[in-house]
């Protein structure tokens, strides 16, 4: 019987076969500049939690939220319990807080933790509290609905009552701005009343939460008016502002730069058409590349003849539809284009801005970054200025 097949990794087709789709490529640098607008913006006094949820926006929890913490960051804000323990089995042992609470039947992991869950209803925080082991305190943080219609209570003075058990502990109180991102919405005024309204009725409870917080990236860029003790701050860290037309627009950086290569350059005649459906057909002889990367690695299908990527300089178009592992773009005006070449999905120095594309895509900048494979290469330079 032969023995193993040996292959030798020097060669050129062991070596494309090794070469990752795309590479994510972090700025850790950009992210601790776009940390510091967030500190310019609501000054020294106001805490920040760096909110690192979806694998913080698709750039990768662990080395983000370390980052972030060298860079002043207070708090952090994951969605789920999972998350969290990622976080804490890196050693990151500042307060995280649960922003879609955590079952009673986990209160002693998020005791053990250290964790702070969010908590928005009477009987699910009376059943949290009557599973805190014996001897312990919960810290919890409060979510009142002040007009998102989502998570949060309507009742603050009965979410209060509940929330008086020795097994919990009340941190914090807050809510959550629905429309911040439309600069001058007359909705942001009246969620801060009705927020002041709700805090004002659990201290009259008898409650004292130590930290009130109602905005995120749009909110804390539409006044100091909603600043309260804390911001949580999600999009503006990796580079994306929220809404251009906002009072205090900062100097971001971007902090993710998605490249992948030309895996295959071919020329068609006029009349051809190109991918599934042929929704793309050719005016000229053009020169086609081939990318190794697609919906399945989280390049939106909505960018089909829509998208564009930058290549030697220049930018070429997205033509026929996205597939699941490969993308066709349109390299003719391009000419020296050939297999290998990199190629810059977005980000970067030069090119496309990924809420730019979104527009394109008919979607929200936070959907393609959240997309990309949490699998996917990343590789991260820089560290504090």
């Amino acid at each position: 019987m032969p023995g193993p097949r040996l292959y030798n990794l020097a060669s050129p087709l062991v070596a494309a076969c090794m070469t990752p789709r795309a590479v994510c490529t972090i700025d850790l640098a950009a992210l601790t500049h776009n940390l510091r607008e967030v500190r310019r913006i609501v000054g020294e006094t106001v805490r920040i939690c760096a909110v690192i949820k979806a694998n913080a926006y698709g750039h990768g929890a662990v080395p983000v939220a370390r980052a972030l913490l060298r860079a002043g960051a207070q708090s952090l804000a994951v969605t789920s319990l999972d998350e969290a323990r990622e976080l804490r089995e890196a050693g990151l042992a500042v307060p995280i807080l649960v922003l879609s609470g955590v079952d009673p039947a986990d209160a002693t992991e998020a005791v053990r933790l250290g964790l702070v869950p969010v908590a928005w209803e009477p009987d699910r925080l009376r059943a949290l509290a009557a599973a805190v082991p014996r001897g312990a305190r919960l810290a919890v943080h409060l979510k009142i609905d002040t007009g998102m219609r989502r998570l949060g209570s309507d009742d603050a003075a009965a979410l209060a009552k509940a929330a008086r058990a020795e097994s919990l502990f009340v941190d914090g109180v807050f809510s959550h701005l629905a429309c911040a991102d439309q600069a001058g919405h007359p909705s942001v005024e009246a969620q801060i009343r009705a927020f002041e309204t709700a805090v004002a009725t659990i201290e009259a409870a008898g409650l004292r939460p130590r930290i009130r917080h109602l905005a995120n990236s749009a909110g804390l860029l539409a006044g100091p008016q909603t600043h309260f003790d804390m911001v949580r701050p999600g999009l503006l860290l990796y580079g994306c502002s929220p809404g251009p037309d906002l009072p205090d627009h900062p100097a971001l950086r971007p902090v993710m730069e998605l490249r992948t290569h030309i895996l295959h350059v071919k020329t068609v005649p006029a009349g051809s058409g190109v991918g599934y459906g042929w929704t793309f057909e050719t005016t000229r002889e053009s020169r086609l590349a081939v990318l190794p990367i697609g919906y399945g690695q989280g390049y939106p299908r909505a960018l089909s003849n829509r998208g564009e990527v930058s290549l030697r300089g220049a930018r070429a178009p997205v033509v026929g539809a996205v597939s699941m592992d490969h993308i066709t773009i349109d390299v003719t005006d391009i000419r020296d284009a050939q297999p290998d070449d990199a190629v810059t999905l977005w980000g970067g120095a030069d090119g496309p801005e990924v809420m730019r594309l979104a527009e394109r895509a008919g979607t929200i900048g936070y959907e393609l970054l959240t997309s990309i494979a949490r699998d996917a290469t990343r590789s991260y330079r820089g560290r504090d200025e």
